[in-house]
């Protein structure tokens, strides 16, 4: 699979966990900066964004230690955790 389509596969897949947590932000995704800080622009609390790295971890497999909660903000963040595990 090359980059763009990880990238690309990756987006969907934080998109379907964050629409999962909260549907009322579904429709602003697609066009969501990739660089803003995602859980300040929706309103998402902590709650929900435990919830949103527990989806992911589990569509992806890639663990998300606590303690990276803090720098996995944005879009792209999230996307270079995911691919790369680190």
């Amino acid at each position: 699979m090359s980059p763009d389509d990880t990238t690309t596969r990756l987006r969907g897949v934080i998109a379907d966990a964050i629409a999962s947590i909260a549907p009322d932000v579904a429709d602003e995704l697609p066009d969501l900066d990739p660089d803003i800080d995602l859980f300040e622009e929706y309103g998402l609390d902590s709650m929900d964004r435990l919830n949103i790295m527990t989806a992911l971890t589990g569509s992806t497999g890639v663990e998300i230690p606590d303690e990276r909660y803090p720098q996995l903000t944005s879009m792209n963040r999230l996307i270079e955790h995911l691919a790369t595990g680190s």
